[in-house]
């Protein structure tokens, strides 16, 4: 009997998934405990139409991403560090002062999606990582100045 999953079944599939299993198991079991549903033709296009809106959505939402990551490359952070006469730095930015930067020119992330090996100790320009949604980075570039 073909049955449409509601819920994820250890050793069948998970949801959404249309699986053929043995008629007692699908009316003993399955049907009873509301884990899925008899795949009659109209269950089966509802999933199809929720897995092709699903998709969708998951488009869309790479393609702001893949926007966001653009932009954030695109603008330019700067940063001010105390330096002694002879050109040493005193302090460092860290992920708080990268976070705060971010948000100054309207950018909410948290501190997991920052990847920074160390903190930045040097004047000039340097390259910070950050991790957004499916899969997708950007460098996003913190210029380093005199106080």
């Amino acid at each position: 009997m073909k049955v449409v999953l509601q819920k994820d079944v250890k050793g069948v599939g998970k949801k959404g998934e249309i699986k053929n299993v043995a008629d007692g198991y699908a009316r003993n079991y399955l049907f009873k405990n509301e884990l899925a549903l008899m795949a009659t033709e109209g269950v089966v296009h509802d999933v199809h139409t929720r897995d092709e809106a699903e998709k969708q959505k998951k488009a869309g939402e790479k393609t702001r991403t893949e926007k966001l990551a653009a932009e954030l490359t695109r603008t330019q952070f700067t940063a001010t560090l105390k330096t002694g006469d002879d050109g040493s730095v005193f302090g460092s930015i860290g992920i708080p002062k990268i976070l705060m930067l971010l948000k100054e020119k309207k950018f909410v992330f948290d501190k997991s999606n920052v990847v920074l090996e160390h903190p930045l100790k040097s004047l000039g320009a340097h390259k910070v990582k950050i991790k957004l949604d499916h899969g997708i980075g950007a460098d996003m570039t913190v210029t380093i100045e005199k106080e």
